[in-house]
């Protein structure tokens, strides 16, 4: 009987990665938007450091988004190196 069980390295897909920190990334920027406007009418220096605060958010949600999908690929190459690692042991390479 064939093994049904699919790898996360097969399951992995770059472009969806890429649209789900986007996506997130959108998100933030939403939101972050619509405090700078509300902000902005009381303190424009405010509304800046918001706006500063929310290109950092930015990057952090596409490193965190992007880091979670890699988290099973990267189990997954830790395996199976070392299982090669240890093959090669037994065998003497």
């Amino acid at each position: 009987m064939p093994d049904t069980t699919r790898s996360a390295s097969a399951d992995f897909s770059f472009g969806k990665m890429v649209a789900y920190a986007l996506g997130a990334a959108t998100g933030v920027i939403i939101v972050a938007a619509i405090i700078i406007l509300f902000v902005a009418q009381v303190s424009p220096t405010a509304a800046l450091i918001v706006a500063f605060v929310a290109v950092v958010a930015v990057v952090a949600v596409i490193a965190l988004v992007s880091r979670r999908m890699m988290a099973g690929v990267q189990t997954e190459i830790d395996e199976r190196r070392a299982r090669a690692a240890a093959h090669d042991e037994e065998t003497g390479n």
